[in-house]
Order: C-alpha cells, then sequence, then structure tokens
C-alpha cells in the first residue's frame, strides 16, 4: 500500500515569469478596470421590477445591474468567447475568408409567396 500523502507537496511553489515584470495592458486595455460592486440591500426596491444587486464596473463607469441582467451578460460573453473560437478554428477571422456579411435572401411560404427578405423593394 502507496502512501500518497505528500505526492502534491505545497513546500516549494512555482513562480511563473518570475524575471518578467506584469503587465496588466498585455490583456487589453480595459482588463485592470473591469469589476463589480456589490449594491446595497435597499437599492432600487419597487414593486414589479426586479432590485439592482450591484453594478457593473468598466472603465469607470458604474451600470447598476439586476440578477437577470448579469445572467444575460454572462451568456453573451461566453457565446462571444465561443464564437470567436469555432470562426478562428474555420479559419474565418482574416480579412480575405469569412462569411460574407451582405447576403440577401428571400423566404417564401407554401404559396409562394414572400414572407420574409431584406431586400430593399
Amino acid at each position: 500500500m502507496s502512501n500518497h500523502k505528500h505526492k502534491f507537496s505545497k513546500a516549494t511553489t512555482t513562480n511563473h515569469n518570475q524575471k518578467k515584470p506584469f503587465d496588466p495592458n498585455r490583456y487589453g486595455k480595459l482588463w485592470g478596470n473591469i469589476g463589480f460592486e456589490i449594491a446595497d440591500e435597499a437599492a432600487n426596491k419597487q414593486q414589479g421590477v426586479q432590485p439592482v444587486i450591484g453594478y457593473l464596473c468598466i472603465d469607470n463607469r458604474k451600470i447598476g445591474v439586476t440578477w437577470s441582467e448579469t445572467n444575460r451578460i454572462i451568456e453573451q460573453l461566453l457565446d462571444g468567447q465561443h464564437r470567436h473560437n469555432v470562426a478562428k478554428r474555420l479559419d474565418m477571422l482574416s480579412a480575405q475568408s469569412g462569411t460574407p456579411r451582405n447576403i440577401k435572401f428571400k423566404q417564401y411560404d407554401a404559396t409562394g409567396a414572400v414572407i420574409a427578405t431584406n431586400m430593399k423593394n
């Protein structure tokens, strides 16, 4: 019976990039200015309206957000990351490739009448 108690010892920690100073601009100009502040309990309590649970702080701007709005923001950001990763894997991010932006379309019903289009008459 082997003893795995000391397999992952915390005695020596690894400091990555010890010789490089930390540069927050490497992660984007807003990286160091993104935060969240929790709102007071009494913030925006109205009948039939969700209360503001906190403030999303980006680049010295504070935006009051509800629980549902925070979920929506999280979903949109995760979707944006996923879409970027898929486009990168499909090599759709270069200027010479990708999906054309101005595709004209018409959608027809069973009788042949146009029910949707993005073309102007």
